[in-house]
């Protein structure tokens, strides 16, 4: 988690100092502000079932959340590049499976302004994951907790408000194992993210 956090400070400051903006540039050339954002997500397959887990035969549902965070957004040139601080939770369910998911994220969009109101922006998105909750089931501790994936999107400005929409894929390996009451393995979900998000966000 910690280095995200860096990771987040040291882009900020590498693409200021990279480019040389000085602090009369900054009012016009460096925004901060928050966001917050609905995300559905397509569950993820689970596989290797045992009968324990039969009934379920691989269902998939729908998964929704929220996310929450701060971003600056750099101007360099006719483009922009946009780091994201959000912590995101969202819920999966598999029948009687109940998953809930918390991580904190860093995308970092390299965004190209199309007019006064709309752009557009893609980037890696990088990810930590906090915590994890199955209900009934044990689970054996998420051996990759940092994990990476690409977004694309657009975003519609309005003054201080801007709306965006972005779709996000895992490309990590991310599996759960799901252990029986005798930790025996009962199979494993495919937790990559697989998310389509709204977004509001305020400029200060």
């Amino acid at each position: 988690m910690k280095k995200l956090l860096i990771t987040f400070i040291l882009i900020i400051t590498s693409t200021i100092s990279l480019f040389g903006i000085n602090k009369s540039d900054s009012n016009k050339n460096i925004l901060f502000g928050v966001k917050i954002a609905m995300t559905f997500s397509s569950s993820g397959d689970i596989n290797d079932i045992s009968e324990e887990l039969s009934t379920i035969d691989n269902a998939k549902t729908i998964a929704y959340g929220s996310s929450i965070g701060l971003y600056t957004q750099i101007k360099i040139f006719s483009l922009y590049v946009r780091p994201e601080l959000q912590y995101s939770a969202y819920d999966t369910n598999y029948e009687n499976i109940f998953i809930a998911n918390k991580r904190l994220e860093l995308p970092v969009s390299l965004g190209i302004p199309l007019n006064s109101f709309l752009s557009v922006f893609t980037g890696p998105t990088f990810r930590y994951n906090v915590d994890q909750e199955v209900n009934d089931i044990n689970i054996e501790d998420v051996k990759n907790k940092s994990t990476m994936g690409v977004h694309y999107g657009a975003r519609l400005n309005f003054k201080k408000l801007a709306i965006d929409i972005r779709y996000d894929r895992g490309i990590t390996k991310e599996e759960t194992l799901l252990l029986s009451s005798n930790d025996i393995s009962i199979g494993n979900i495919d937790q990559r993210p697989n998310l389509l998000s709204v977004g509001l966000s305020y400029t200060f």
